[in-house]
């Protein structure tokens, strides 16, 4: 077995004995059992959190023997295939709730504001024209906004804060679950790597993917400019904001806006090498994981909301429920999103492999550090 699938088996076993021990724990009464609340999974809106938590340990163990099964050689192509798809139906439909998806935005979000930092100093540091006009007067404006927003910002902390301590058990839930749904899909996909169907599929991904990511990238836009108009005095769906929920909105919006920046340099030039601002780095060749392995865990996530999202929607009025699959386009933003990825690490893959440039790519000597 190649050493890539070999890793990700390892990776897939260890997350399935992971989630099936945080199972295992439920039912010892060890921890909080998160099922018991109806929201959290779509099966517990039809059983009893029992049923859940057995469902969850069951599939969870078999991930772990499937896992150990492919290592020894024992499992081969079509059974692992077939252990994925488990994992994936499971964990991804019938025991999935909004929970991965809130988990995912709001850790992204929090890391926005050291996000913007760096840049902005970044940008003092390589750019001539843009310190003046961006670096210096960013940064000054994020200290004065800082100080006078300095109460709302501690009251934002103090919520935050909270809100994870109260939730600690479903977002590690959220976390084993999207780790375990990333690298048992990329088991399916190494199982059935080299197969007439899959290289098929990838030509047309390939052929397609500069279209297929341009329509990932609006998937996070309604989003983002929904969270803006919380710094108007029309807010969209929200009312009664204070000034630490609006500034929580501003980094939600922003989180969102990286959300499209990254996804179009699955098509971008720094996409593949890496910008002179970025420190220690510049120039250098992007590492097909760095991008592959977070857009690969936003695609899942994204893919696991789309069932328990339309669910929502289905139990609101026709106009909340439009207004709603339009702010959370989850239902073609994961697959596009999946798509873009996948062709962005089969174009990387083939012309590194080969200079000849893969169809539908303009052919170029080098790719340019901006």
């Amino acid at each position: 077995m190649e050493r890539l699938p070999r890793a990700t088996l390892i990776g897939a076993t260890i997350a399935s004995g992971a989630t099936a021990l945080l199972g295992l724990a439920w039912m010892l009464g060890l921890l909080p059992n998160v099922y018991a609340d109806p929201a959290t999974a779509l099966l517990v809106r039809f059983a009893r959190q029992d049923a859940a938590t057995t469902v969850h340990v069951v599939t969870a163990l078999a991930g772990v023997a499937s896992g150990i099964a492919a290592l020894a050689g024992v499992l081969r192509m079509r059974g692992r295939v077939w252990a994925a798809a488990l994992q994936l139906v499971v964990f991804g439909v019938v025991l999935q709730g909004s929970g991965p998806l809130s988990t995912m935005g709001y850790l992204v979000a929090m890391a926005m504001p050291l996000a913007v930092v760096v840049l902005l100093v970044q940008v003092v540091r390589r750019y001539r024209v843009a310190r003046w006009t961006v670096g210096v007067p960013g940064l000054a404006l994020l200290v004065v906004g800082g100080f006078l927003a300095r109460d709302a910002l501690a009251g934002m902390v103090r919520m935050l804060g909270a809100g994870l301590f109260e939730n600690r058990a479903g977002l590690l839930l959220s976390l084993l679950v999207l780790a375990a749904g990333t690298l048992w899909s990329a088991v399916g996909v190494q199982a059935l790597a080299g197969t007439p169907v899959m290289e098929r599929t990838t030509d047309w991904v390939v052929r397609h993917r500069k279209a297929i990511t341009i329509v990932a990238a609006t998937g996070p836009l309604p989003y983002a400019l929904v969270r803006l108009t919380w710094l108007t005095p029309w807010p969209q769906l929200g009312f009664d904001l204070d000034m630490s929920t609006r500034i929580w909105g501003l980094t939600l919006s922003s989180g969102a806006w990286l959300g499209v920046f990254l996804t179009l340099g699955l098509i971008r030039p720094w996409g593949e090498v890496f910008p002179r601002w970025m420190p220690g780095l510049a120039g250098r060749r992007v590492p097909i994981a760095a991008a592959a392995v977070p857009g690969g865990l936003i695609a899942v996530t994204l893919v696991f909301s789309v069932v328990p999202m339309l669910v929502m929607f289905s139990g609101q009025s026709l106009v909340e429920g439009v207004v709603g699959a339009v702010v959370f386009p989850c239902w073609y933003w994961g697959p596009a999103l999946a798509l873009a990825v996948w062709g962005y690490v089969a174009h990387r893959t083939r012309s590194e492999r080969s200079p000849v440039p893969d169809a539908g790519t303009p052919a170029r000597e080098q790719v340019p550090a901006v």
